[in-house]
């Protein structure tokens, strides 16, 4: 069995590439003209975590601009 594409199969190969980057395509003018709120890193801190406990004084254990988004359930 011979390793190489066919004719028929490389025009095939073809018509899909151009498919898959005609679509790439719309999903990056669709972001750039409809940008989402939730892009970039997202970080799941289930409610009863400890990273959400304070200390005896009240004070957060975990603080910093990283845990600014950070609020418990009460």
């Amino acid at each position: 069995m011979s390793e190489e594409l066919t004719k028929k199969q490389q025009k095939e190969l073809k018509e899909l590439i151009d498919e898959i980057n005609i679509e790439a395509e719309k999903v990056i003018k669709d972001y750039a003209e409809n940008p989402s709120e939730m892009s970039g890193s997202v970080v799941h801190v289930h409610e009863n975590s400890p990273f959400l406990d304070s200390d005896d004084n009240g004070e957060p254990m975990w603080s910093g601009s990283r845990w600014t988004k950070v609020i418990r359930n009460e």
